[in-house]
């Protein structure tokens, strides 16, 4: 781009940077290791939350459950019910609508099934799901597919099965080859179609299943066997307003249902996302303070090379000033010096930051089971751009207004 769209003041600045490479990359090294930094302790830290609240929708902590109550607690011991509400898929489809169209509803059912893996009999965690105008299901796939709204209909006998189940299936085979394969459990079949991504502490085998086919897979109970209904927003963000809205539901369908106390409406994730995203601001914050001393340790650099670019071009300044150029001209000469370090010092320093919280993130994921990726955003690049610009405005500004109020006399009279 021609410098001659800029004004001329600017255009002498940025001809004397380019008349003096070595100092001009010796003082924007500083501004671009501060950046850098910078840039990579927010990616990092934003990958890091982006991580923690995928790990939260994961563990269904954002979920709100509408469950019956099966016991109550007296003298602190648990005594069964024996009478309490089953909810149908009546009720889910009445649910789904009367919600939010971005909040999925879901009619659940848990129990322990045992099954043939790998010539053993294994227990398994087995949920039934049937959908009302869900799409992801509360299931996040790493391999394979979710079921078809046909395939929760008509209760198929397929399965989405969790990660540790297909490690043991497959035995020394790729994990991923477990799709396609048969989990059987005395003459049934289940055909499996995908696979859940991995928990860190993922402790038990679990099998997602269409819900009509899930109780036969169950060791029996006495008595009906309780089900759930659930909402997934979106967002964690809208949990609050989505727990409200399912508490009028239940006022609405069944009076008896929260005023005889029959059933529960509660999500667990909300406090455990309050205190993560203290955490990771904190995080944010501490890491940011450090790297921001290498901000202002590469802008006490621009000052002290600027303070002697004034003393070396004094004469310069001199005759300049003769030549009818006006104080203002000459401090935005030496501030558009520091500006144009900084800026370039900052667009380096985002590019090398991003390369560095992409290795970190690396290594996290080559030694631990977290699948953290780091995030750039918009927020965390305007944060390091302003920095720059702060610094280059705040240790660029003393040069330059002595450099403008040098006398055009002594100045040209200065050896």
């Amino acid at each position: 781009m021609s410098l001659q769209v800029f004004p001329l003041s600017v255009r002498v600045g940025i001809q004397t940077l380019r008349a003096n490479p070595l100092r001009t990359v010796l003082s924007t090294l500083g501004v671009v290791m501060g950046a850098a930094s910078l840039v990579a302790v927010l990616s990092v830290g934003d990958g890091m939350e982006r991580f923690a609240r995928q790990q939260i929708v994961r563990r269904g902590l954002q979920t709100v459950r509408i469950s019956a109550r099966t016991s109550d607690t007296v003298d602190n011991l648990q005594v069964p019910r024996t009478d309490f509400p089953i909810f149908t898929p009546d009720d889910l489809r009445d649910l789904a609508a009367s919600g939010r169209q971005e909040t999925e509803a879901l009619l659940t059912v848990e129990g322990t099934g045992m099954f043939d893996i790998a010539g053993k009999s294994r227990a398994a965690r087995v949920q039934g799901l049937l959908a009302g105008n869900a799409r992801e299901l509360g299931l996040h796939v790493w391999v394979g597919r979710r079921f078809t709204a046909d395939e929760l209909e008509r209760g198929a006998a397929v399965a989405v099965v969790g990660y540790k189940l297909a490690v043991e299936m497959v035995g020394s085979r790729p994990t991923e080859s477990a799709v396609g394969m048969d989990l059987v459990q005395q003459g049934r079949s289940l055909r499996v179609i995908g696979i859940e991504e991995a928990l860190i502490d993922e402790r038990v085998l679990s099998v997602a299943v269409p819900f009509a086919a899930a109780e036969p897979l169950m060791v029996p109970v006495s008595g009906a066997r309780p089900r759930s209904l659930a909402l997934n927003p979106r967002r964690v963000e809208d949990v609050l307003a989505v727990k409200a809205s399912a508490e009028a539901w239940a006022d609405r369908r069944n009076p008896d249902w929260r005023g005889k106390k029959q059933v529960s409406i509660a999500t667990t994730g909300l406090d455990l996302l309050v205190a993560m995203d203290q955490g990771i601001l904190i995080f944010k914050i501490m890491m940011g303070a450090f790297t921001a001393i290498s901000l202002i340790v590469g802008g006490i650099g621009i000052m002290n090379i600027l303070l002697a670019s004034v003393a070396e071009r004094t004469k310069e300044i001199g005759v300049r000033k003769a030549a009818g150029a006006r104080r203002r001209d000459v401090y935005v000469q030496f501030l558009a010096e520091s500006i144009v370090i900084t800026l370039v010092g900052a667009v380096l320093g985002a590019i090398f930051g991003a390369a560095g919280a992409w290795v970190v993130t690396k290594i996290m994921r080559a030694y631990t089971m977290a699948q953290v990726y780091m995030a750039v955003t918009w927020q965390t690049l305007a944060v390091a751009m302003g920095a720059a610009i702060l610094v280059g405005l705040v240790f660029g500004t003393y040069p330059a207004l002595k450099a403008a109020r040098l006398s055009p006399v002594d100045a040209m009279r200065y050896e």
